[in-house]
């Protein structure tokens, strides 16, 4: 297999992951939050998307770590192939965190809340219990954002000198 072709397979599924993060974060989400009118109905979505972002990472991830691994045999710079499955998994292992601990956090949480969330007060424990593992998804999520697009920044170098 070319080191040219996996290059590029490698920069393509971690541009796709990348601008699947930023367009959910940067476009969707802000605009569903003002067209979505009930706060259930909106986290609902925001976690049907995010459980499909995770897939779609865990499958881009998968094909990049296995991309970087085959670089980092046929290229000279094993440590940056190396940087990136590191990036690539953490973002991973956050995806993972996010989809199987916080958003069930969250949705346990406002299961027991009678009625929709935001009718409840800002200062109820039930509301900010889910207020703060929002806050932990938002963190946990930029971590994940910020790791791929390291990734994607850093996945042309390595590549073997044209001689």
């Amino acid at each position: 297999m070319s080191e040219r072709f996996v290059t590029a397979l490698e920069t393509a599924v971690l541009g796709l992951w990348t601008g699947a993060m930023a367009g959910f974060a940067f476009v969707f989400a802000p605009i569903a939050i003002r067209i979505v009118p009930q706060l259930n109905t909106f986290a609902a979505l925001v976690a049907a998307v995010i459980r499909g972002l995770s897939s779609l990472g865990a499958v881009c991830g998968g094909i990049a770590i296995a991309a970087a691994l085959v670089r980092a045999l046929e290229g000279e710079a094993r440590l940056v192939a190396l940087a990136r499955i590191v990036l690539v998994t953490v973002a991973l292992g956050a995806s993972a965190y996010e989809t199987r601990a916080v958003i069930p956090r969250m949705e346990s949480i406002a299961s027991g809340i009678p009625g929709p969330i935001d009718s409840v007060p800002k200062d109820d424990p039930r509301r900010a219990a889910y207020d703060a593992q929002h806050a932990i998804s938002s963190r946990v999520y930029g971590i994940a954002f910020v790791c791929v697009l390291a990734a994607l920044a850093v996945a042309p170098f390595g590549r073997k000198r044209a001689g």
